[in-house]
């Protein structure tokens, strides 16, 4: 049986970030950490800018913050 492997998603990235949720992540970092080939490295930033544009509209626990021209990710604590 062979098994098919899948995109990183939204709820993925959540619960990987909040498992390191002391450290922060680079948009480079996420997509190199995650991405097995061309496609998925533009289907994970198209999905990652969406989460930034997103955290930035609404009351989510996503921090995206932008130093020196690259956009970073962390999860905010409670």
């Amino acid at each position: 049986m062979s098994y098919k492997y899948e995109m990183l998603n939204k709820d993925q990235f959540f619960n990987f970030l909040k498992m390191n949720n002391n450290m922060e992540f680079s948009k480079e970092e996420i997509i190199n950490r995650f991405a097995e080939s061309n496609n998925e490295e533009q289907g994970i930033d198209s999905l990652l800018s969406e989460l930034e544009v997103e955290s930035t509209y609404t009351n989510s626990n996503l921090n995206a913050s932008c130093k020196a021209g690259t956009v970073y990710y962390k999860w905010k604590s409670s």
